[in-house]
C-alpha cells in the first residue's frame, strides 16, 4: 500500500475508533431509566453500582500503560474487542451484582480505550509527522451528538436495551477491525531526528536528552484534570442549570449537553484545521479563555433573566474553547517522550486527568447546594481563568515559546528542564 493511502487508512481507523467509543456513551444515559428497571435496584443501589464505571475505568488506565508496550499497535484493537464484549454485559446483567460487575468491565475497557487510543494517535503522529488528535477526538462528541437521540428514538418504540447494545458492540467491533495499523509504533518520539523543531539528533542520547520528566507530565494531567472538571460540570449541569434556573422545560434543557458537545466536536475540527498556526500554549491559553466567557455567560443569562438561548450560546463557546485544550496536552506528551516510554506517559496524563472528570460530579453538587448552581457556574468560569493561567506549563526546554503543534513534528519539544518540573 502506497505511504499516503496506508496513512488515510490508519487515521481513518483511529476516527472510527473514537466514534465507536462515542456512540456507546452517548446512548449509555438515554438507556439507564430502562436498565435501572431491569435491574430491579432504587436509587440508592442504582448509584452505588453505577460507581463501577470509574473505579473500572481508573483500573483500565493503569494496566494498559504495560499492555502497550507489550502489543504496540495492535493495543487499540485488542481493547476495542474486549470493550464490544463488555458494551454487552450490562443488558444481561438480571441483578445488582451482575450488573455491577458488568459495569466494572465497561468501565475497565474503556479506560484502556483511552490510553490505546491516545498512545495510538501519539505514536501515528510521531511516525508520520502528522497532526491527528484533535481529529480524532472530535469523532467522540460528535458521535455522542448522534446516539443520544438515536437511542432516545429506539426506546420510544419499544427497544429494549440488549438489541441496542448488541448494535453498538458490532460497530465497535467494526473498527477494531479499522484500528489495525501495519505501519507500527516504530520511528519518532523525542528521541527521533524528525520530531519536534528538528534540533536534535537520533540516538537514545537525545531522547534522553529531550523527554519531559515525570513531573512535567504530572503537571499536564492536572492541567487536563481541570479542564475535564469543567467539561463534566457542564455535561452533568447543564440540563438542570436551564430547567431549573431558568424554567425550560425538557426539550431545551437536554440541548444544553448537546451545544456543548457539539462545540467541542466543532472546536476539535477548527483546531485540526488550523491549529498549526499557534503554538499549544496559546491553544490551552485561549481555550481556557473562552471557556471562562461561555460558562460566565450562561451563569449571567439565569441570574439576570435573559433568553435561554444565551445560555445554550455560552455552553457552545465554552465547548468549543475547551475543544482542543486535553488533544493538544496528549499531543505533546506523547512527542516528548521517547518510543518506549510514550504509552507510560500516555497513561499517566490520561488517569491524573480522569481525576478531574471523576470529582466534579461530587464537589459541583457540593457548591450548588451552598451557593445555588447559577451562582456556582459563575464561581467555575474561574476554572477557565485558572486553565489559561496554568498554560505556563507548555513550553520548550529552553524555557523559551511553545513549538507548534503541527509542522513536521507534532508538539515538539515541551516542558523540559526545571520550568516544567515546577509548575503547579
Amino acid at each position: 500500500m502506497p505511504v499516503t493511502a496506508q496513512r488515510r487508512s490508519s487515521s481513518l481507523g483511529l476516527i472510527a475508533a473514537a466514534a465507536s467509543w462515542g456512540l456507546f456513551w452517548g446512548g449509555w444515559a438515554a438507556l439507564l431509566p430502562d436498565l435501572k428497571t431491569a435491574v430491579g435496584v432504587d436509587d440508592a443501589e442504582f448509584g452505588l453500582v453505577l460507581f463501577g464505571i470509574p473505579m473500572g475505568a481508573l483500573a483500565g488506565m493503569v494496566l494498559t500503560a504495560p499492555l502497550a508496550r507489550a502489543l504496540k499497535q495492535w493495543t487499540l484493537p485488542v481493547v476495542l474487542v474486549a470493550f464490544a464484549v463488555a458494551c454487552v454485559l450490562p443488558g444481561l446483567a438480571s441483578g445488582a451484582l451482575a450488573f455491577g460487575a458488568a459495569l466494572a468491565a465497561v468501565g475497565a475497557t474503556s479506560g484502556a480505550i483511552e490510553v490505546a487510543l491516545n498512545s495510538t494517535v501519539a505514536a501515528q503522529e510521531a511516525r508520520d509527522g502528522t497532526r491527528l488528535f484533535n481529529r480524532v477526538h472530535a469523532a467522540t462528541p460528535l458521535a455522542m451528538v448522534l446516539a443520544a437521540p438515536a437511542v432516545g428514538f429506539a426506546r420510544s418504540q419499544g427497544v429494549s436495551p440488549l438489541p441496542v447494545l448488541v448494535v453498538v458492540s458490532v460497530l465497535v467491533l467494526v473498527s477494531a477491525g479499522l484500528a489495525v495499523d501495519r505501519g507500527g509504533w516504530s520511528g519518532g518520539g523525542a528521541g527521533a531526528s524528525g520530531s519536534g523543531s528538528g534540533s536534535g539528533s537520533s540516538g537514545s542520547g537525545s531522547g534522553s536528552e529531550r523527554r519531559l520528566p515525570a513531573p512535567g507530565l504530572l503537571a499536564f494531567g492536572l492541567l487536563a484534570a481541570v479542564v475535564l472538571f469543567l467539561e463534566n460540570a457542564v455535561e452533568q449541569w447543564g440540563a438542570l442549570h436551564l430547567e431549573q434556573g431558568m424554567g425550560t422545560g425538557p426539550l431545551l434543557g437536554s440541548a444544553a449537553p448537546a451545544c456543548y458537545m457539539a462545540g467541542l466536536a466543532v472546536g476539535r475540527m477548527v483546531a485540526q484545521w488550523r491549529g498549526d498556526r499557534v503554538s499549544g500554549r496559546v491553544l490551552v491559553m485561549g481555550g481556557g479563555v473562552l471557556a471562562a466567557i461561555g460558562i460566565g455567560v450562561a451563569s449571567l443569562a439565569a441570574a439576570l433573566e435573559l433568553s435561554p438561548l444565551l445560555a445554550l450560546a455560552g455552553f457552545a463557546l465554552a465547548g468549543v474553547g475547551m475543544a482542543p485544550a486535553v488533544p493538544t496536552l496528549m499531543g505533546l506528551a506523547g512527542s516528548s517522550v521517547d518510543d518506549e516510554r510514550r504509552p507510560g506517559a500516555i497513561a499517566t496524563v490520561t488517569t491524573v486527568s480522569y481525576l478531574g472528570f471523576l470529582g466534579s460530579p461530587p464537589l459541583v453538587g457540593l457548591l450548588a447546594g451552598g451557593i445555588g448552581l447559577t451562582a456556582a457556574l459563575g464561581v467555575l468560569a474561574c476554572g477557565g481563568l485558572v486553565v489559561a493561567a496554568a498554560s505556563v506549563v507548555v513550553r520548550e526546554p529552553g524555557g523559551g515559546r511553545s513549538d507548534r503543534v503541527g509542522g513536521d513534528g507534532v508538539g515538539g519539544e515541551v516542558g523540559g528542564g526545571g520550568s516544567a518540573d515546577a509548575a503547579r
